[in-house]
């Protein structure tokens, strides 16, 4: 500790003289950063457990099983679960050296993943001296401008930014981007999850994304991705055999933006097609076809310069026949989404990674979802936001039931200067009958209250 002591100090002291230097030769920086840290309580611990990721998991039936990856114990847990208190702890800073010209940028940022207050496996405990970064962005940039169009080239760990419903997380890449006053275009190649000694698997996706002005109200946009994934293995609570496949997925995406005086409408479709390949031992398992959407809508109206009210209705497709060859159940590749706070990304404690699942669905049964939102700022210190939503999957989780619950949220925050706001969040969830078939010892599943309070620090 003490040799990392020493270095940090000889950093900070050859700084002094070495980053004028830079800055001489034509060298401009950047420093941005972000911090959370949350204290909360629920009645339901499970709800925080954060295992239905997007990313590393593959939501399927075939054969009569389920590919849950782990999580389907957790799923049929977490309507009934024990209380907690808790507090949490994240930090992200992004570093930018660009050249005087404009012309190269070097991003790299730093991130403290959430820890638990205590947790004593990674150093948060008594004496605490935590071992947690991780790399979050890792990118150089080139751009050249010819015209009126703006083009730029990006290599690295850097944002994806596709879709927030299919892939919005940061993957390594090679990208491009152009653009002019009216019209984005972009198109790249990511690696995904990639043998470290071989790096040959076929982990790739190659995606193409644009979208310009129609009119002076209305823009429009497409995108398309192709996803051709290496051999992995299927797992499941239930079942102690696994099998090995790969997937081919292609997604075709439609998007709509349109504002006319105080009214707005968002609007998004995504087509899910492909398959999934059983391979080496698992061949004498029938192939599944991939065949998936997605649709969301957000509308609303900004009723004064106080008061801005909006609807959403979301729906993901599902499936409902484990026996047949059909994968009906739409799957991400890796996003946060934000339709609820006991459940999903939308909500201070969630975005210290504290929630049940980050993509729009549960398991392979889809998701409905649907909201009324209000969100009030009646000067420019305060904010208060509530919202109703109606949830449920798209296909029956069984006995043709599929009402999840209705979920009630409210979120006060308060400006406290420029940089630091202070959060107080709740939310309800009144299980449905959907509910009451997902809880591990038979019996009615119990209303969720989550409750927390934060100070966000941003720069």
């Amino acid at each position: 500790m003490r040799t990392l002591k020493c270095l940090l100090l000889m950093c900070c002291v050859l700084g002094v003289y070495v980053f004028p230097v830079f800055a001489a030769e034509g060298i401009k920086f950047d420093f941005h950063g972000q911090m959370l840290q949350v204290v909360g309580s629920t009645n339901n611990s499970l709800s925080l457990a954060g295992k239905h990721k997007s990313g590393p998991t593959d939501f399927f039936s075939y054969d009569g099983r389920l590919n849950s990856k782990g999580f389907e114990t957790k799923y049929m847990d977490y309507l009934n679960s024990v209380g907690t208190t808790f507090g949490l702890s994240k930090a992200r800073l992004r570093f930018e050296a660009q050249t005087e010209d404009e012309l190269a940028k070097f991003v790299y940022g730093l991130e403290v993943g959430t820890i638990n207050w205590g947790d004593k496996e990674k150093n948060f405990g008594l004496s605490g001296d935590g071992l947690t970064q991780e790399t979050r962005f890792a990118y150089a940039e080139v751009q050249a401008v010819q015209g009126v169009i703006q083009h730029i080239v990006r290599a690295g760990l850097q944002p994806t930014n596709i879709s927030d419903w299919v892939w919005s997380e940061t993957a390594a890449g090679l990208t491009y981007h152009g653009k002019t006053s009216k019209c984005n275009w972009m198109t790249g190649w990511y690696r995904g999850d990639e043998n470290a000694k071989s790096n040959n698997t076929d982990n790739n996706y190659f995606v193409l994304k644009t979208d310009g002005e129609v009119s002076s109200n209305l823009n429009v946009g497409f995108f398309f991705i192709y996803e051709d994934s290496g051999a992995e293995t299927t797992e499941s609570d239930h079942y102690t055999t696994t099998h090995t496949y790969d997937r081919i997925n292609s997604y075709l995406g439609l998007t709509a933006n349109l504002k006319q005086d105080s009214f707005f409408a968002n609007f998004e479709l995504i087509y899910q097609y492909g398959d999934i390949r059983f391979v080496g031992d698992s061949t004498n398992i029938e192939n599944l076809e991939r065949g998936a959407y997605l649709m969301n809508l957000d509308m609303g109206i900004q009723v004064n310069k106080k008061l801005k009210l909006s609807f959403n209705s979301l729906y993901a497709s599902g499936d409902d026949n484990p026996n047949d060859q059909d994968a009906d159940n739409f799957d991400a590749i890796d996003v946060d989404v934000k339709v609820g706070m006991i459940l999903f990304k939308d909500s201070l404690t969630s975005s210290c990674d504290r929630f049940v699942s980050d993509a729009p669905y549960l398991l392979d049964k889809g998701l409905i979802h649907h909201a009324l939102m209000a969100e009030y700022k009646p000067d420019k210190k305060h904010k208060f936001f509530s919202a109703i939503r109606y949830l449920s999957t798209a296909k029956d989780v069984a006995d043709d039931k599929s009402f999840i619950g209705t979920e009630l949220d409210f979120k006060y925050a308060y400006k406290y200067n420029k940089y630091v706001s202070l959060h107080f969040e709740s939310a309800c969830l009144i299980p449905g009958e959907a509910s009451d078939l997902m809880t591990a010892d038979g019996k009615n599943a119990d209303t969720i209250v989550n409750v927390s309070t934060g100070i966000k620090f941003k720069f």
